[in-house]
């Protein structure tokens, strides 16, 4: 069907444990005062850095820099 090279299964563990300890944290960016996630947005009440967008990037960059590390990449 479809292979999983190593490094992709690499990133989504990165991406597991970086979510997993993002959520433990709750970061005040993120979660309210009653610990859930905050809406996105500019206003007093919302942010713009929510959980999922944090953990997006993070995992995007998790994965670049394991197909970039050794520069087999072309």
């Amino acid at each position: 069907m479809f292979e999983l090279d190593d490094n992709l299964m690499y990133s989504i563990g990165i991406f597991l444990l970086i979510s997993y300890a993002l959520y433990q944290y709750k970061h005040p960016k993120m979660f309210d005062e009653k610990g859930n996630f905050r809406c996105f947005g500019l206003q007093k009440h919302e942010t713009i850095f929510p959980f999922w967008l944090v953990t997006t990037v993070l995992g995007m960059l998790a994965y670049t820099y394991f197909v970039t590390k050794d520069a087999k990449f072309v």
